[in-house]
């Protein structure tokens, strides 16, 4: 079985992908989940964003993506006021308290991620792979909330092949559901540094999360050697698809 993957970077300042449990005092996760994906390619293609159609849309041409740590992952936390657009409470002599208020973010900093991107719509896949490869999007990319501007790089289109696994260790570029692993599946190196979140997979267009899962990561952005189900690989390199 064969595959055709769009390869490319994106990358900025600041991120956040909060976490669905937070309320008060937003936390993010460490990755960027394989739902906010979907929003990024929705954002280069131009889908519509009326009624989530771009996630319909995008979910029908059979999308699957894989994503890489490229940056350690690094987190700072800053006070960023919050205003309050309702009841007229900014109208002259109106204004009372309660007008703005500050609240704690955490946010991920120096980001970059590879994403790996693959279709059944041969020719949505293949608009995708030309806008980012002369550097254009239809809407402005950001990394989880619209303040957060980021960027993106055409890296390569790969053919990736389906490989069974559960035989031997390989090393995986991408992160990693843990439903994936064999039972003995984890080879530990000294010195990386392993991460396993819980984070949204597959979302509705009602924006419904579908399915949760366990990911596995390398926060320094190194390989994870794994004894996997089945992987996709290049001769560079091995990820999982999602």
């Amino acid at each position: 079985m064969k595959k055709k993957v769009l390869i490319f970077d994106i990358f900025g300042d600041l991120a956040h992908f909060r976490k669905y449990y937070s309320t008060s005092s937003p936390v993010t996760f460490s990755i960027i989940p394989p739902v906010t994906v979907l929003g990024v390619l929705g954002a280069i293609l131009g889908l519509s964003k009326e009624e989530n159609k771009y996630i319909r849309e995008l979910n029908e041409a059979g999308t699957q993506v894989a994503v890489q740590i490229l940056r350690p992952v690094k987190k700072i936390r800053m006070g960023i006021n919050l205003i309050n657009t309702k009841g007229n409470i900014w109208v002259p002599k109106q204004r009372k308290e309660g007008a703005r208020t500050q609240i704690r973010f955490e946010f991920l900093k120096d980001v970059a991620y590879r994403l790996y991107v693959t279709m059944g719509n041969e020719q949505l896949f293949k608009q995708l792979s030309e806008m980012v490869y002369e550097h254009k999007s239809y809407y402005t990319v950001s990394l989880g909330i619209s303040e957060l501007l980021a960027d993106f790089r055409y890296v390569a289109e790969k053919e990736f092949i389906w490989c069974e696994g559960n035989q031997h260790f390989v090393n995986i570029v991408s992160a990693v559901p843990v439903e994936y692993l064999a039972a003995d599946g984890i080879s530990i190196t000294p010195g990386k540094r392993y991460l396993k979140e819980r984070v949204p997979l597959q979302m509705n267009d009602d924006r419904e999360v579908l399915n949760y899962g366990d990911l596995l990561t390398e926060t320094q952005g190194q390989e994870l050697n794994v004894k996997l189900k089945g992987y996709w690989e290049s001769p560079q390199e091995r990820i999982v698809l999602i």
